[in-house]
Formats: structure tokens, C-alpha cells, sequence
């Protein structure tokens, strides 16, 4: 007997697989437990229509992050931050400094653990920071620190 799993079962198959089993195994275990459902014409096309739209969904999320990816690497974020008399930054930049500057530029929600930013940002300039997106896409972009005196003025 032909069937369809509705949910997966370790080491037996996944949800959306299509597989041949005994009769009584099919009825009085998988069937019966909810794991699977017979295999027939309309569930088959049911479940292909699903995985159609699944794909399709992917792949405009995808486009959507390569989107956004080009858009963060045309651009540069400036942090405003104390700095002393030799020019070295008090305290160091965070995660959430950075993401409030992209909400606020961008208007675009993201979690602190998206953001990467470099070790070593003591001194005012340009550093190289990475933002992970959705599908494994992974886009560049820069802040600028600039000194909260200057920008006063």
C-alpha cells in the first residue's frame, strides 16, 4: 500500500514523502498513529500543489534578501559616540546601537543576532559590518563613527 506522510517518523519518512509499505504496517500503524495517509490521486496532487507554493514562496523570500543585500552594501550607518582626548571611543558599539540606526534609516526589523560587527572598533572611521538574512544570505554594509561633539556643531 501506497502512502502519504502527514508527519514524520524518524527513520521511516518525512512529511510530504511518498512511500510503499505492507498493508497492515500502512492501516494498523502509520494510518491509524496519524503519521501517514493513503496514497491517493488527490491527496498526491494536493501535496505537489503544496510543495509548488513552498518553492515559490522560497524563492520570493530569497529574491527579497538579495533585495535587501544590495541595498545594505550601497549604504553607511553613522554612530555618533564619545571619544577622548587621543581619539579612542569610550566603551565599544553594540549590536542594538547599530539596529536603531537601521530601523531608522531603513525601517527594517532585525534581531541583534543578526548583526555582526567587527572586534576592534576604538578608533573613529569606517568599519565593515555583516547582516545575516534570511536562506543563508549574508549582506555587508559600514558604520561610520563619528565623534558626538563634531555632529553638534
Amino acid at each position: 500500500m501506497q502512502v502519504v506522510f502527514i508527519k514524520e517518523l524518524s527513520g521511516t519518512g518525512k512529511k510530504g514523502e511518498v512511500k510503499e509499505f505492507n498493508d497492515g504496517y500502512a492501516r494498523n500503524f502509520l494510518i491509524a498513529k496519524g503519521y501517514a495517509m493513503p496514497a491517493t490521486a488527490q491527496i498526491l496532487s494536493k501535496i505537489k500543489n503544496e510543495q509548488a507554493q513552498a518553492q515559490a514562496k522560497k524563492k520570493k523570500e530569497e529574491e527579497q534578501a538579495r533585495k535587501i543585500s544590495d541595498d545594505f552594501a550601497k549604504r553607511t550607518f553613522t554612530l555618533s559616540v564619545k571619544v577622548g582626548d587621543k581619539g579612542q571611543v569610550f566603551g565599544s558599539i553594540h549590536q542594538k546601537d547599530v539596529l536603531e540606526r537601521i530601523k531608522e534609516k531603513m525601517n527594517l526589523e532585525l534581531e541583534k543576532s543578526q548583526i555582526i560587527l567587527p572586534k576592534q572598533t576604538k578608533e573613529l572611521g569606517e568599519y565593515e559590518f555583516q547582516i545575516k538574512l534570511n536562506n543563508g544570505i549574508t549582506a555587508k554594509s559600514k558604520i561610520k563613527l563619528i565623534n558626538e561633539n563634531d555632529s553638534k556643531k
